[in-house]
């Protein structure tokens, strides 16, 4: 923190160099270094002068490569949060499912290992989504379903990792419509596929030797003539069929096409989801702690060990069936898509757990109360958060 805000401060007054003691932590230095020039005016009319970045320079013991990677390392953290940041910020009308998918494709393009394919409505139609479509059809927007393949291991053909990001570009909350308070927030709903995308530029640039098959369903979450409407009926991509109670509660229909998809085409070794699911996320943990739901007690320490070393940290949330039993009382369908009052993100991470392969080891992050600075903190800006 001390690197960015030392930057910060230093911009202010026009340094359009500077030169960093990394003597204690080099890899925070520079991911501090990196996110600390993050900013988002350009549509600004009588915005200032366009910041120059400013050049950082490391002082490194000489000949020492370890302490160059790890401040390689660290610059690629900060840029990969700051692309998160980026996406989440841009406005909804800049930011559809089609531009979206465009920006990530521009992003990606040309780093090693990367192959990104972009689908449209008709090849989601063949793969009978109709859970996604369902949400996708309230918008004059068309809907994108981007799969990305990295393969970093040795063996091409070695099984993947999965990663599923929500990628609702505006959440209305369609017929059943959302308080106008605080709804501009909602062009950051799909906080999930940022952070995929965010992920996966990190993960290339470091080469790391993986396989990882990532998903990111988009479309925006509309009322209209068309829009599917509370007590229809629609049968998801692995023939279940879900009463809609509430079409706010869209987040978990389209992962659920995305996690069957992935768990059945490509069995991976583990798949973790991203979504800035339920507002009940944020009540329980508020803007510290993202939610963590796993079948896997394994994948859980995984990920707390993960999130406590980048100071972004992690709470078990449980997943029990008992939540579930208010979704399974529909007279028409084998599920709905909300249950009670109460433990709403147990329960929807309950209904997401329906659509994964039990074999597989799977965790569901909910970053609904996360997904946002609500006032500006060290260098932390106020707005969308990195996370």
């Amino acid at each position: 923190m001390a690197t960015a805000l030392g930057i910060q401060a230093l911009q202010k007054q026009g340094a359009k160099y500077t030169g960093v003691d990394v003597s204690i932590d080099v890899q925070g230095a520079a991911e501090g270094a990196v996110l600390s020039q993050f900013s988002f005016e350009k549509l600004k009319k009588n915005k200032k002068e366009e910041k120059e970045e400013c050049v950082v320079e490391p002082y490194l013991p000489e000949q020492d490569d370890e302490a160059s990677k790890r401040w390689e390392v660290g610059q690629i953290y900060g840029a990969s949060q700051n692309i998160a940041r980026m996406l989440m910020t841009s406005p909804s009308n800049l930011m559809t499912p089609k531009l979206f998918a465009e920006e990530v494709a521009y992003l990606l393009a040309g780093l090693e290992n990367i192959d990104i394919k972009v689908y449209g409505e008709d090849w989601v139609t063949r793969q009978k989504m109709n859970a996604f479509l369902s949400v996708a059809q309230g918008s004059t927007e068309p809907l994108r379903f981007l799969e990305i393949h990295y393969k970093g291991a040795k063996d091409k053909d070695e099984k993947p990792y999965g990663l599923v990001g929500k990628g609702i570009t505006f959440d209305s909350g369609g017929i059943s419509l959302k308080p106008s308070a605080n709804m501009a927030l909602m062009k950051g709903d799909m906080g999930g596929a940022a952070t995929v995308a965010g992920a996966l530029y990190g993960i290339s640039k470091m080469k790391l030797p993986v396989n990882i098959v990532a998903v990111i369903p988009l479309c925006e979450n509309m009322p209209s003539g068309n829009a599917i409407k509370p007590g229809d009926v629609i049968k998801a991509m692995n023939g279940s069929s879900i009463e809609i109670l509430n079409t706010d509660a869209e987040g978990r229909l389209i992962l659920a096409d995305a996690l069957h998809y992935v768990s059945s085409k490509y069995q991976p070794k583990s798949i973790i989801d991203l979504a800035t699911l339920t507002g009940a996320m944020d009540v329980a943990l508020g803007q510290v702690f993202a939610g963590v739901f796993t079948n896997r007690d394994e994948l859980w320490e995984q990920l707390k060990k993960a999130g406590a070393a980048v100071s972004d940290p992690f709470w078990r949330m449980p997943l029990h069936k008992d939540y579930m039993r208010g979704m399974k009382e529909s007279l028409v369908a084998d599920l709905s898509n909300i249950g009670g009052r109460s433990g709403g993100s147990c329960s929807a991470a309950g209904f997401l757990q329906g659509f994964v392969d039990e074999k597989i080891p799977w965790a569901h992050i909910d970053i609904a109360g996360v997904m946002e600075c609500s006032a500006t903190e060290g260098y932390h800006i106020k707005g969308m958060s990195e996370c």
